[in-house]
């Protein structure tokens, strides 16, 4: 988010149970924000998971804004 100037990176990754089922890769603040859209059918377990992009987490923070779960 804007608190975090250009200096943190982040992922966003959505799991079905054990089975990683979208990611953003990795994001900066400079990056514009990204939808993720996931098929988690028959799923027992959903995580919603913010990494640290791998290399620590100095600086990094993150926000699922306005976050939509919709189920059909």
């Amino acid at each position: 988010d804007d608190e975090s100037g250009d200096k943190g990176t982040v992922a966003f990754e959505v799991w079905a149970d054990e089975t990683r089922a979208a990611s953003t890769g990795t994001l900066t603040n400079a990056d514009p924000a990204r939808a993720v859209s996931a098929d988690v059918s028959g799923a027992d377990v959903v995580r919603l998971v913010v990494t640290d992009a791998g290399d620590g987490s100095g600086y990094d923070h993150a926000d699922w804004a306005d976050l939509r779960v919709t189920c059909t």
